[in-house]
């Protein structure tokens, strides 16, 4: 099975034209997937998921540079930019535990190991 790049998410595919604002609220509908998976502590489907996101922000990144944004979707591209920040935000707060323990985990194995 070949590595997903974001190119299929939601059934889409990379050829269709799609406006730029959507994309955004694809990026957005990921970041919500990611952090519920978060949420119930699902590490392996929150990392699919971020593999799947930056393929479709990889996808985003090529749109803007051709394509512009009104006023109206730039409001609305700058509270979606908030919610996927904020979901960020979440998901390294529920990642915090296991990062501390991984810390925790590494700290030993450095005291443990000889020096010189």
């Amino acid at each position: 099975m070949t590595p997903d790049d974001g190119s299929a998410w939601n059934g889409r595919r990379a050829q269709e034209p799609r406006p730029l604002i959507e994309r955004y609220q694809d990026v957005a509908q990921l970041s919500r997937e990611m952090l519920a998976a978060a949420r119930r502590e699902d590490w392996d489907e929150v990392a699919r998921l971020a593999a799947v996101c930056q393929g479709a922000i990889e996808q985003l990144k090529r749109a803007a540079m051709i394509e512009p944004l009104n006023a109206l979707e730039q409001q609305r591209r700058i509270a979606l930019l908030r919610e996927i920040l904020q979901d960020d935000a979440q998901i390294r707060i529920g990642a915090e535990p296991w990062l501390v323990e991984l810390e925790r985990l590494l700290g030993i194995t450095r005291r443990a190991k000889p020096d010189g």
